[in-house]
């Protein structure tokens, strides 16, 4: 019977907060998910002082407006439904086509930078666009491209951590070997997480944690409300049966975090 690996990530909290730093109440965890632009240098290697393994942010395949001016990115770099560029409207961002020679170049010196700068690894976001119905008919060169830049932040981090988020159906079994973690970012409330599919992606991802020693990673939004104690113990408890990490934010990751202890601190 194969031996159950040791997981990548030997923490037993985290949190994600996207605002300006520093924040009372990050250095309580183990691994901090923070967007670098909110963070001097000076306070990252602080925070790394007091014990806290720190993640730097990477929109690895969607730009926001002033990216795509910055970079002239144009209409080939950037992934088309119905013969547009895709627009994440929720987001304000742009969907890059992963294949885009000005965007890995982009993707490269940013990679580049935050490895130069100290940070303990990256937390790869939007890869799990490909995975929309959107785009479905161009699910197999997708994939493979996007499996690339993967690739490309563990060559440029070969000996830190690299987690992803999303990306869990398609895309985690070409890449699962170069990641430390995996996120599943959600609702993941307790009734969608009853449900068969849910629970077969739960089942899935403890096998990958199982065989290769990747760490899941849970990670929801509960707002302060009469339901939310329900639902913090429900994924509490959840994340201790499966041995996964989990994160519960209070609001949007921008606006502050909920510490280990539960209070809620508002960002600046």
């Amino acid at each position: 019977m194969p031996s159950v690996k040791a997981p990548r990530i030997r923490a037993r909290t985290y949190t994600v907060y996207y605002g300006y730093g520093p924040l009372q109440g990050i250095d309580q965890y183990d691994l901090a998910i923070l967007e670098p632009a909110g963070w001097r240098s000076a306070d990252v290697a602080q925070l790394k002082t007091r014990g806290t393994k720190v993640l730097a942010y990477v929109g690895a395949m969607e730009a926001a407006p002033h990216i795509v001016e910055k970079l002239r990115l144009q209409s080939r770099d950037l992934l088309r439904v119905e013969g547009r560029p895709w627009l994440r409207e929720e987001f304000g961002t742009y969907v890059v086509d992963p294949r885009s020679a000005l965007w890995k170049h982009h993707l490269l010196e940013q990679l580049t930078a935050l490895s130069h700068a100290g940070w303990d690894g990256i937390f790869l976001d939007s890869l799990g666009d490909v995975e929309d119905p959107l785009v479905s008919q161009d699910t197999g060169w997708l994939l493979s491209a996007t499996a690339d830049l993967v690739r490309m932040g563990r060559s440029v981090f070969p000996d830190k951590l690299v987690v992803m988020n999303n990306g869990l159906w398609l895309l985690l079994p070409l890449v699962a070997s170069y990641l430390d973690g995996v996120c599943w970012e959600g609702t993941l409330s307790e009734e969608e997480l009853k449900a068969p599919w849910a629970q077969m992606t739960l089942d899935s991802l403890l096998q990958y944690s199982n065989s290769l020693g990747l760490m899941p990673m849970l990670l929801s939004l509960v707002e302060p409300g009469a339901t939310s104690d329900r639902q913090l113990d429900y994924l509490r408890q959840l994340a201790r049966r499966f041995g996964f990490l989990h994160y519960a934010a209070p609001f949007d990751y921008a606006q502050g975090i909920r510490t280990v202890d539960g209070d809620i601190v508002r960002g600046r």
